[in-house]
């Protein structure tokens, strides 16, 4: 039964989460400054990503080397 909850847990905090950046670009748009806010959204939006990215490869590279040896 935990290997189907690891399996599906993933996709549900996805599924979670999705809403947050409509309702943030939604209130950006609404905004004074909406052109402004909008690159800055998209380039923290971008640079999180990567840096999840980043510690999830560095994370699975280095258990991967464990599990070697």
């Amino acid at each position: 039964m935990s290997e189907g909850i690891g399996a599906v847990l993933p996709y549900a905090v996805g599924v979670a989460i999705s809403p947050v950046p409509i309702i943030a670009v939604i209130l950006m748009l609404f905004s004074r400054r909406a052109r402004a806010n909008g690159v800055a959204f998209a380039v923290g939006w971008v640079l999180a990503l990567s840096v999840v990215s980043v510690v999830s490869y560095l994370l699975a590279v280095q258990g991967a080397d464990a599990a070697e040896s």
